[in-house]
């Protein structure tokens, strides 16, 4: 029997084969550290009921649709699947992009499976944000304070952001929530400035001012520095000073001569028994 002729390998073949060689070079490999995009149909996703962002600016979201409609869907939204509904998502970041996919009528959008800690995720991509408004601003970090035990330090570390700038942001949090509420417009600066102020008359006629659009952060200033700072309330080293001193006084008379009226000694002798009874408790 003679040998086997070698058949030559098959052009054909041979072309597909480096085609599949240069696909597999742009696969995502089985074992990648990254989590990658996929399409989800937006009828499987919903928003977030704990969003730390409330307020979605129409017109905002129409620009948004007309950009992404131009050049496409160039970051994916974050999501994590919905424990209530196989094969459903709940959006963890990118509400924003997710309703102007939405607007334009698309079917799917880009995402990414998040499988962190989503609560942490969605607060942090939201702080980040430049059009929050400085009372979302502060609810949201104050969430991130309470609900994921993160210190304002800490806070301040991951949103590149110095620890006075947390804390003032925070402390507007201290003005009423009925105020809060209508200050949407009322700038950042002329918040913080209005929570330094002590809770009064003077207090609720600028946040009068502020809501209707009339307030700077100099009247406020300007406020402050001409209200008279409210009386110091006398501490217990201030009490036992002042016994120290009437008794000191009263010995001094005493050994001068003088005699106590009835009214001293009527209150002295109040004084006494009030003193007499503290001590039995």
């Amino acid at each position: 029997m003679g040998q086997q002729r070698k058949q030559p390998p098959s052009p054909m073949l041979g072309a597909a084969m480096a085609a599949i060689g240069e696909a597999s070079e742009g696969l995502v490999a089985g074992n990648s550290r990254f989590r990658h995009s996929f399409e989800a149909p937006i009828a499987r996703v919903r928003s977030d009921p704990n969003q730390p962002r409330r307020r979605f600016n129409d017109a905002d979201i129409e620009a948004l649709a007309t950009t992404m409609q131009a050049e496409g869907q160039l970051q994916p939204v974050l999501v994590r699947r919905d424990p209530e509904q196989r094969g459903a998502w709940i959006l963890v970041a990118g509400e924003r992009r997710w309703r102007a996919a939405q607007f334009s009528g698309w079917t799917t959008i880009l995402a990414i499976e998040h499988t962190g800690d989503a609560d942490l995720a969605a607060l942090l991509e939201n702080l980040q944000r430049v059009d929050l408004t400085p009372v979302e601003e502060a609810r949201g970090l104050q969430r991130l304070l309470t609900q994921k035990g993160v210190s304002q330090a800490a806070a301040a570390e991951m949103l590149g952001r110095s620890p006075a700038e947390v804390s003032a942001c925070l402390r507007m949090l201290t003005l009423p929530p009925e105020f809060l509420e209508q200050a949407v417009d009322v700038p950042r600066n002329v918040l913080v400035e209005l929570a330094r102020l002590e809770d009064g008359p003077v207090r609720n006629h600028l946040m009068q001012k502020a809501t209707d659009g009339s307030l700077t952060v100099r009247a406020i200033r300007d406020a402050r520095a001409a209200t008279p700072p409210p009386p110091r309330r006398p501490s217990s080293t201030d009490y036992w000073s002042a016994l120290e001193r009437m008794t000191l006084k009263l010995e001094h008379r005493k050994a001068k001569g003088e005699k106590l009226s009835e009214a001293e000694r009527h209150g002295l002798a109040t004084l006494r028994t009030r003193i007499e009874a503290l001590l039995e408790f």
